[in-house]
């Protein structure tokens, strides 16, 4: 499986550098070329830097890190080569002060990304972990693995993200179809709110107990 890093922010190099750390085929795109390939370089293990239009077409997975609001316009061009491909939503449709959520209760980003791309296979994940985990690259707080949630309606695209958790070594958490997004991204907040205005810092992670 390749995995394309579509946007070379924070959580973007963070996880793609994890991703070829662990094994895994990883290119990047950004709206800046230079950006992209500062990020393969600095992620090493042969990663690659792409347009994203080569990126679509030659990875099977695509890890949206850009900005909620940027991905209609970046993927809108790339609609017949989206077809088939699982598209993991890392982003939250969030305002700029981070205090609120712009779509929700009803539906969420996800859904709409999935409505927008019918002919690929959304997943929600990877959303409510601060960049500063990922860059760590260490899972665990205190020997606990965080737990990452995970949702979607496709279960081979399911199982693809699953594999990309668990090899980064995180609790990989089912947390059923894509609708539950909408609880999902919530939690993105309660993540900000915790780490940045409650003084835990970005260092932090949500884990679920069960026997």
């Amino acid at each position: 499986m390749k995995i394309g890093v579509v946007g070379s922010g924070k959580v973007g190099k963070a996880l793609g550098a994890w991703a070829a750390k662990v094994g895994f085929a990883v290119a990047f795109a950004s709206r800046k070329e230079s950006d992209a390939q500062d990020a393969a370089r600095n992620a090493g293990y042969c990663t690659q830097a792409m347009d994203v239009a080569a990126l679509v077409r030659e990875c099977d997975m695509l890890l949206l890190t850009l900005p909620y609001k940027e991905i209609e316009g970046v993927l809108a061009p790339l609609q017949k080569d989206l077809a088939g491909k699982t598209l993991v939503d890392v982003s939250n449709p969030i305002t700029e002060d981070r205090r609120a959520l712009t779509i929700g209760h009803t539906t969420s980003g996800a859904e709409t990304i999935a409505a927008q791309f019918p002919m690929a296979n959304v997943v929600k994940a990877f959303n409510a972990v601060f960049a500063e985990v990922y860059a760590l690259q260490h899972p665990q707080i205190d020997g606990r693995a965080i737990s990452i949630f995970y949702a979607g309606d496709n279960l081979d695209a399911k199982e693809g993200v699953w594999e990309l958790i668990t090899r980064l070594g995180f609790d990989a958490v089912d947390a059923g179809p894509l609708e539950t997004a909408r609880y999902l991204e919530p939690l993105s907040l309660l993540n900000i709110h915790l780490g940045r205005e409650l003084g835990f810092g970005p260092r932090i992670g949500f884990a679920l107990l069960r026997n």
